[in-house]
């Protein structure tokens, strides 16, 4: 049965046999390592019982329930032996319609096997049963049932020692419905409980009488079987397709408000201050409109903001290990950042004047595509620094071979993704140092200028302005990643 379902690989400026170690690693780090944190280990046990209880019901069509293949997958089911009138089971305008005729039963049947979680069967009237039996015979009726392949009824029935789960009888007059079964319209709907995946079973849909009453009809479409699948336990490691932990938004009161990959959103700016009230507090009487009153930032002075880590303002952060699980937010030592809310992860600089990614080593602008470089490939060794070449692409080379947090596909930045780092509510340096210390002065974009081959675009995170660099110059380098 089916179910419904629900490169930066630039010539490099070290040797050739760390290329090709580079590239040896690439194939074998991991893109993103994560391992589970403490304390949602716990928050998953106390919540298990919740998600166990908050399940999901999806409708999957019984087999041509809703008879667009005529009568395929449904079994006629009529007396042996000559009836007149004969039966006339058809379909008519898209249901199943059964006249029973002169036999004393009339009906259509189906076996399948119970998917997991089914919990119920539906089905339409097309048309309500029209029932001729006059009192003098057995009275006509129409029988809705489901048994097992030993004939045990599977469904409440409408009085003990019956097999209808819904049955409507010309005498007296009336619907029956077993416990639990609704009549709603024209939809009958029929609980199942404590079937097992796989177990075979027959639904049936019937008039029954005595032959001499030869008029009865009725006609049903649109079968389907209702089935509900639970949620696991939320798993702290769990993520989507772009690497988003994804049940700690489940877990939240309500959905969450993030994209799932980079593709250049705009965050906002972090300002929760409103210029005119002598506290900085908002609304200020005739000056509307201020940036704090809007956004990520105003949903998170409110308290309504979802966030999957912590950071300040609208700052969405988490701290990753070097070998990139995943750290509480109060932890004191770590590599990078992971910004939930524009999908990358960054470098956090060290205060270790041996490592290459010391703080103040400053490095030239430099790349040798000259399909990318803007139409200069910059500068050779311009900066001051240890550990490498003083140039962007020697460094990319030295920090993907180390594979810092899990990864080897590291890079530097657009001017679009560096931008997302300044925090316009603080100054010198204009950037959550609680996330990225050693945060203050100029640091290099990839993006080169568009209208002078030997610039590039830089960010200075002094004052949080963007503005144009010689390539030459010896500015400082914070490397990012994508979260894919």
């Amino acid at each position: 049965m089916n179910r419904i379902r629900i490169d930066q690989e630039s010539p490099s400026s070290v040797t050739a046999a760390l290329r090709v170690f580079r590239e040896e690693l690439n194939m074998r780090l991991n893109c993103f390592s994560l391992k589970p944190v403490i304390a949602l280990m716990a928050l998953t046990v106390l919540m298990g019982a919740v998600w166990a209880s908050d399940p999901a019901t999806f409708d999957q069509p019984l087999p041509n329930g809703n008879f667009e293949q005529g009568l395929d997958q449904w079994t006629l089911e009529v007396p042996s032996g000559v009836s007149v009138p004969s039966p006339q089971i058809s379909v008519v305008n898209g249901a199943a319609r059964i006249q029973r005729g002169g036999a004393y039963l009339a009906g259509l049947t189906q076996a399948f096997a119970a998917p997991d979680g089914l919990v119920a069967l539906r089905l339409r009237l097309a048309e309500s049963p029209v029932l001729t039996a006059d009192g003098r015979f057995i009275p006509d009726a129409f029988d809705v049932q489901l048994s097992s392949a030993s004939g045990l009824i599977r469904t409440a029935t409408i009085r003990p020692g019956a097999q209808a789960a819904a049955n409507e009888a010309a005498v007296p007059a009336g619907f029956n419905l077993g416990p639990g079964v609704s009549l709603v319209g024209e939809v009958l709907r029929i609980p199942v409980d404590g079937v097992s995946e796989g177990e075979l079973l027959t639904f049936s849909v019937s008039l029954v009488g005595a032959e001499r009453d030869s008029s009865s009809t009725v006609a049903f479409d649109d079968v389907v079987m209702e089935i509900q699948r639970k949620r696991p336990p939320p798993n702290p490691n769990r993520l989507n397709a772009c690497r988003f932990f994804v049940d700690r938004f489940d877990l939240a009161p309500r959905a969450a408000e993030i994209p799932n990959c980079w593709v250049g959103q705009i965050g906002d700016t972090g300002q929760l201050a409103c210029l005119g009230n002598g506290d900085n507090s908002c609304p200020v009487a005739g000056r509307p409109g201020q940036d704090a009153e809007a956004g990520r930032d105003a949903l998170a002075a409110s308290g309504e903001l979802l966030k999957l880590g912590s950071g300040p303002a609208g700052f969405d952060y988490g701290k990753l290990a070097a070998d990139g699980s995943v750290l509480p937010d109060a932890a004191e030592s770590w590599s990078c950042v992971i910004d939930y809310h524009h999908g990358l992860i960054w470098e956090v600089k060290l205060d270790d004047p041996g490592s290459p990614r010391h703080f103040a080593n400053s490095y030239s602008w430099r790349q040798s595509d000259a399909s990318i470089n803007g139409g200069a490939p910059g500068a050779l060794d311009g900066g001051q620094c240890v550990g490498s070449v003083c140039d962007t692409e020697a460094l990319l080379d030295v920090v993907n071979i180390e594979g810092l947090c899990g990864a080897s596909d590291w890079r530097i930045p657009r001017r679009e993704e560096l931008a997302t780092l300044v925090h316009s509510g603080v100054s010198s340096p204009a950037m959550a140092t609680d996330y990225f210390p050693f945060a203050a002065g100029q640091w290099w974009t990839w993006s080169p200028s568009a209208s002078d081959t030997s610039a590039a675009w830089a960010v200075n995170f002094d004052s949080g302005g963007i503005d144009l660099q010689f390539k030459s110059s010896a500015l400082r380098v914070r490397l990012v990643r994508e979260i894919k």
